[in-house]
């Protein structure tokens, strides 16, 4: 990883203070210099990943992840597909961000890249992708798999299986807009909650299946209807076509959503009727409570000694409320909340502690399940998807081939 010294960093200060006319936009030319020349950009560890897995020539979400040496990183720019003849795809960014300096500190970024209005006009020419990414002179390139090449067993990931919470969805930023997520068997379907040009509220509605972890659907705006509260004339209303919606559901509570040309934005699903506690230092980390009624909605694991979850847990079960400590503000004194699992019937099974720590891997809170066989280590672990749902896996060491129980609970209340 290649960091800009010191010295540089503080001519471009003194440069930058030096010229108290100097606006933003003025400061672009010169900084994007200063950057590129500092060789702050460092493509090493990106990572590609294609949503779904084996997209063929079907829309798909081309995802760039990585570590960046400075503040200034792609994942706070917007991605454009400069071209695609059907075998590369070249992407640049847009800058939407301005930084007067970059300040160096290791910055982990997400870059999300929606093909599907692309293939609309072109559609890939082979089975392989190449990738070309520029971003201030920094180029990154790397060949990635449209299907299952012949004679690899390409399995698909049960962790890449996703589908929506039902529910109502909000927006950081947006506060007056919203999605509400519908879902029967495979079929999903998306409507938009909100407003015209003039502030008038609007019926927007997308359909379509998910596939692993994507959501790619065409939107309808519905008009000309009856009124709520005026008598029903019988006239059917209007249906005309107002874009796209792509959507990458990064878990059961959180989806990427990208309309149209906007940008993709973070919506999470909006939490109501249930308790909220408030953990971590300075109470920063809201967790969604959890007593009430479960039942298992995925259960697999091939582990011989130890099966799938069944094994340790029924197929519905009782969370109940023990007790919580609170959060001081310190940074000692972090707070948890403790559950009883029990058996519809009252038989104890474990004690479920939640902290508010953050999975590294998928972002979700983390719950520990202690068992009575160990009250040091958790025999499984609670990943909080949503405030319906969250996933299970097996907490302990791992000795025999296959894959360790896991899968996915539900609520039942």
């Amino acid at each position: 990883m290649s960091l800009v010294s010191e010295e540089k960093k503080a001519n471009h200060q003194v440069i930058m203070q030096a010229i108290p006319g100097l606006n933003k936009l003025q400061a672009i030319v010169p900084l994007m210099i200063w950057i590129s020349s500092s060789l702050m950009a460092d493509f090493s560890s990106a990572h590609l990943v294609l949503h779904p897995q084996f997209p063929g020539n079907t829309p798909f979400i081309l995802e760039i992840s990585g570590n960046w040496p400075t503040d200034c990183h792609p994942g706070e720019q917007v991605p454009v597909v400069k071209s695609f003849d059907g075998h590369t795809v070249e992407i640049e960014y847009k800058i939407v961000v301005v930084h007067i300096t970059c300040n160096i500190t290791d910055t982990d970024y997400r870059s999300l890249v929606d093909m599907s209005e692309v293939l609309r006009r072109t559609k890939p020419l082979g089975d392989v992708l190449e990738v070309r990414v520029d971003y201030l002179g920094e180029n990154f390139e790397q060949s990635i798999d449209l299907v299952c090449q012949s004679g690899d067993s390409c399995p698909v990931s049960p962790d890449n299986q996703q589908l929506p919470e039902r529910g109502l969805y909000i927006t950081p930023g947006r506060p007056s807009e919203g999605l509400l997520v519908a879902r029967q068997n495979n079929v999903t379907a998306i409507y938009p909650l909100v407003y015209d040009d003039f502030g008038r509220g609007e019926w927007l509605f997308s359909v379509s299946r998910v596939v692993e972890d994507s959501f790619f659907a065409d939107m309808f705006r519905w008009a000309g209807g009856d009124c709520f509260n005026c008598e029903a004339r019988g006239s059917a209303p209007e249906m005309t076509n107002t874009g796209h919606l792509s959507v990458l559901i990064d878990r059961p509570g959180a989806m990427q959503v990208k309309v149209n040309n906007r940008p993709f934005l973070e919506y999470q699903k909006l939490v109501y009727g249930y308790n909220i506690f408030p953990l971590g230092q300075a109470g920063e980390q809201p967790l969604t409570g959890l007593e009430g009624r479960w039942a298992l909605s995925e259960n697999h694991g091939t582990d011989p000694p130890l099966g799938d979850l069944m094994k340790f847990l029924p197929p519905a079960f009782d969370v109940n409320l023990e007790g919580v400590s609170p959060v001081n503000g310190g940074a000692a004194d972090i707070g948890q909340v403790s559950y009883l699992v029990t058996t519809i019937t009252g038989e104890e099974l474990g004690q479920l502690i939640c902290k508010g720590q953050i999975s590294e891997i998928d972002g979700a809170n983390v719950c520990e399940f202690i068992d009575p066989t160990d009250q040091a280590e958790p025999l499984l672990l609670f990943h909080q998807d949503g405030p319906a749902s969250f996933s299970i896996k097996y907490g302990r060491a791992v000795i025999a081939i296959g894959v360790p129980p896991g899968g996915r609970a539900v609520r039942l209340d």
